[in-house]
């Protein structure tokens, strides 16, 4: 039997896109531009949205090292402001839709002074899609979904824009157009392009509406207390787990049927069949060896002899206080 791990989107330390770079040779073939991009890699000139913020890096051509910046512009400022933000690092703000060049200067690691230029792109974006980290975690399509008081969680989104009959990626990050209205709060300081980062305040209902297209997201905010269930969890194993493996998995709680999504919440795990496997908080990877902590949804199952190891998943604080268990079960091979 093979297993295919299903990565959902479960929580900012988990679920973060693997960075990777956008990147382009000048105009004038001394200077690499690059930033880190989450789609579209191949593409360099994304358009960056107006009110948002780009970090671009500027290396030598050949070796890559970089560059030490000593001035930096837009051939056009009213399209896009620049600050020097660190030795090789130029951050450009969207002022208003356009397409002009970022003219730089600096020192090669030869000492040589150089100047080259790339075309970078503003746009408003038309089009704002946020969703929820868990949605459809390990195959569950839920209708509402419910996040837990006092706690900071994040929210994907992503812009586009309709252009040249499709549409396109609208990047930056620090730009969060959305009004909420619940108990729950923007932290506008988070630099995110990505996600945003918001502060979940008493129970209750939530709704973010965007400012630039009026779409919503809806969520339920609840406490530990009212958790009632355990969602099946994510396997994330390639092949088996044989007869000495060790492999994570990752559970989240539900309340009334909405997934609880990153739940930072105490967690205990059983084996149920020690002589098949050992079931443990993924803590034990550090040494701790614990089956209860806080362990933001991770625990790892170690194949001891072929069967069916059977566990149990317990949130002690749900149900009141009485603990909300489920019983799942995974196959061990030999």
């Amino acid at each position: 039997m093979r297993h295919t791990p299903k990565l959902a989107a479960v929580a900012i330390a988990i679920l973060a896109s693997v960075a990777c770079k956008s990147v382009v040779t000048g105009n004038e073939g001394n200077f690499r531009f690059s930033y880190l991009a989450d789609e579209a890699f191949l593409d360099f000139n994304k358009a960056i949205a107006v009110g948002a913020k780009l970090d671009v890096n500027v290396t030598q051509v050949g070796d890559d090292q970089p560059v030490g910046l000593t001035d930096a512009a837009a051939e056009d400022p009213a399209v896009f402001g620049t600050e020097i933000t660190g030795a090789n690092i130029v951050t450009i703000t969207g002022l208003a839709e356009g397409n002009t060049e970022l003219q730089v200067k600096g020192t090669n690691t030869s000492g040589e002074e150089q100047t080259d230029s790339v075309n970078l792109r503003v746009l408003v974006p038309d089009i704002h899609r946020m969703r929820h980290s868990c949605q459809n975690f390990n195959g569950v399509e839920a209708t509402d979904y419910a996040y837990l008081t006092g706690q900071s969680v994040y929210v994907p989104f992503d812009f586009e824009a309709n252009a040249n009959s499709g549409t396109e990626p609208v990047i930056g990050y620090g730009y969060y157009p959305i009004q909420i209205d619940g108990p729950a709060t923007l932290d506008a300081s988070f630099q995110g392009s990505q996600y945003m980062r918001i502060d979940m305040g008493a129970p209750g209902s939530v709704t973010f509406t965007s400012d630039i297209d009026a779409s919503t997201l809806d969520l339920t905010i609840v406490d530990e207390a009212d958790i009632d269930g355990v969602l099946q969890p994510i396997a994330f194993v390639l092949e088996d787990i044989d007869v000495g493996d060790v492999n994570p998995f990752y559970v989240l709680p539900s309340a009334a049927g909405m997934p609880i999504c990153q739940a930072d919440v105490t967690l205990a795990v059983a084996s149920t069949t020690p002589d098949i496997c050992d079931v443990r908080l993924a803590n034990s990877l550090a040494g701790n060896g614990s089956d209860q902590g806080k362990e933001f949804g991770w625990f790892e199952i170690e194949g001891v002899a072929a069967g069916m190891c059977e566990y149990t998943v317990t949130y002690p604080t749900g149900a009141d206080g009485a603990g909300a268990t489920q019983a799942f079960t995974y196959e061990i091979q030999p």
